[in-house]
């Protein structure tokens, strides 16, 4: 979303800038053709520019324009990335009691501007069809003639000519009339160069870009030149200039204009009529002409190079190219966390590297990097892990993070469906770990089992298991159930050259054989999906508290 958000932008910023140039240099040059390929260009380039990267060696004095602006670009991906995902990483359920939802203002704004934006989108189709639909109409109601290879419509209702594709709209009076062979004579020069082309191609883009006014103020300069065009060719071919702009004033018979035509008396016809009183450009026309295009396309390669710096950047500065690829996992009832809104700051693991923000982090910098933004024990770390990231790296991670007390951990992974999951995991604190408030867990060794005579499911990470960690895990709690006995825990290691791919689908199955337990229990007690309670209510609370009790998720990760 936040790439299509961004591309629309720059798109449009880009429209902006170049349109500018067409305003301040060429609109009043009488180099028609050329302005009518450059409103075109312009539309076309600022399309793909957002999808150009060529690397090219621009002279000293550019490179450091162009490295700041690549900076800017890169920063405000970033902010918008990171504001993106933390709003909306609290969405559908936790798998813990202790975290509770509230509505989140900020995504239903995003979602409103979304819909807001795909209404102005069916709303400019819609008009565009409309007008084509009338046009069609009015060919197939009334009659048609044929004039040196272009078809006339006939109406029968006075209305201003007009012509579409090859077609050439007149009041069936006017036919046979001296005015008519002006009128045929300047509409042929639109059905002849494709004008309507041009504007159906800018008009369905215009849907698209129905926010940005620029592309409508090019519109009307689009329509403007190829009235220009015309009213050229005309004169070319040897009209009277005075006869010609008697008939123009003469033509104010209606004021009606439709986007997809060419009408004969449009209300830019002082326009027109001053045009054709102007001089040709001369020299120093052509001079500015020649700059304004040297601009262009020195502008032009210079964004293209803030392209090609930028996508360097993302992949020398945060690891994140094609290489990298979150776990793909099983469907779950859950897809993403489900909270209050918690401070949640994000780490990127590739390589055995840490990123925070696209810039590299190391490991002993990741405290410092908590308190920059604001990062209190009680937050969340958010660690979207490449798949095939080994583990030893990931533990050193995690065990920093249990050194400052920063134990809440989302895990972002990717299902089979293509949603996207986060799971919620709460590291255990470091053994001798006697700070307040930090818990005291018992280390869970043969003789704490011989003593206790806890139940221990032993299940290696880096197996993949699979469906079969989930079977027996949901077998062992069963038992227990029947026995009213909560004295298990499943006891998950991992080795150091095991991939974070097979650790985390794991994990998930193991966290899934309590999960099947408790959607059997929601569904026969209160006829509730456990996925969708709401722990902001107090009664959904309740039912949640009442539906885990006496069967913990007693989920151990073993130490090295």
């Amino acid at each position: 979303m936040d790439k299509t958000i961004w591309y629309l932008m720059e798109s449009s910023v880009m429209l902006a800038c170049l349109y500018a140039l067409y305003v301040l240099v060429l609109r009043k040059e009488t180099f028609f053709m050329l302005n009518r390929f450059y409103l075109i260009g312009i539309v076309l380039f600022s399309l793909i520019f957002p999808f150009l990267s060529f690397d090219f060696n621009p002279a000293p004095v550019a490179k450091i324009p162009i490295q700041e602006i690549s900076k800017a670009r890169t920063s405000y991906y970033d902010a918008f990335a990171d504001w993106t995902y933390v709003q909306t990483s609290t969405a559908p359920i936790a798998p813990s009691p202790s975290l509770f939802s509230e509505i989140n203002w900020i995504e239903v704004a995003l979602w409103m501007l979304i819909a807001v934006y795909l209404i102005g989108v069916v709303v400019c189709l819609s008009r565009t069809v409309l007008t084509m639909q009338w046009i069609y109409g009015l060919i197939r109601r009334h009659s048609q003639a044929l004039f040196d290879n272009i078809k006339i419509v006939k109406l029968k209702n006075p209305m201003a000519p007009f012509s579409f594709l090859n077609y050439v709209f007149v009041h069936e009076e006017m036919i046979g009339t001296t005015e008519f062979d002006h009128i045929l004579a300047h509409e042929r020069t639109h059905v002849q160069q494709l004008h309507s082309l041009d504007l159906i191609f800018v008009q369905l883009l215009a849907a698209f870009f129905w926010f940005n006014p620029v592309i409508w103020r090019l519109i009307k300069s689009l329509k403007t030149t190829h009235e220009y065009i015309a009213d050229n060719n005309i004169l070319n071919e040897g009209y009277s200039l005075v006869q010609y702009q008697t008939l123009l004033l003469r033509q104010l018979i209606s004021n009606n204009s439709y986007g997809l035509v060419h009408n004969f008396n449009l209300s830019f016809i002082k326009k027109r009529i001053t045009m054709m009183k102007n001089k040709k450009s001369g020299g120093f026309g052509k001079v500015k002409v020649a700059g304004a295009l040297a601009f262009t396309i020195v502008f032009s390669l210079v964004m293209i190079q803030c392209n090609s710096t930028t996508d360097e950047a993302e992949v020398d500065n945060t690891g994140l190219a094609s290489s990298f690829e979150l776990p793909k996992v099983q469907d779950v009832g859950y897809t993403k966390y489900l909270g209050k809104n918690y401070n949640i700051i994000p780490f990127n693991i590739t390589n055995s590297q840490v990123y925070q923000k696209s810039t590299p982090t190391a490991i002993k910098d990741i405290e410092s990097a908590l308190q920059k933004a604001n990062i209190q024990s009680d937050d969340i770390v958010l660690l979207e892990i490449n798949k095939n990231q080994t583990m030893g790296f990931v533990r050193e991670v995690q065990d920093e993070l249990r050194r400052l007390n920063q134990r809440k951990i989302l895990y972002v992974s990717e299902s089979e469906s293509g949603k996207l999951i986060e799971t919620a995991i709460l590291l255990p604190p470091l053994p001798g770990d006697d700070r307040p408030g930090v818990p005291q867990l018992p280390k869970i060794d043969e003789e704490y089992i011989a003593k206790t005579g806890i139940d221990i499911l032993k299940i290696n990470l880096g197996e993949d298991a699979g469906k079969t960690n989930q079977d027996l895990v949901n077998a062992m709690v069963r038992k227990h159930i029947e026995m009213g006995s909560t004295n298990y825990c499943v006891s998950a290691k991992f080795e150091d050259d095991d991939t974070y791919d097979s650790y985390l689908r794991n994990l998930i199955y193991i966290m899934e054989g309590f999960d099947v337990i408790y959607q059997e229990r929601a569904s026969e007690m209160f006829g509730v999906n456990f996925f969708e309670l709401d722990k902001n209510n107090p009664t959904e609370l309740a039912q949640y508290q009442a539906i885990r009790k006496g069967i913990p998720r007693a989920i151990s990760i073993a130490e090295k």
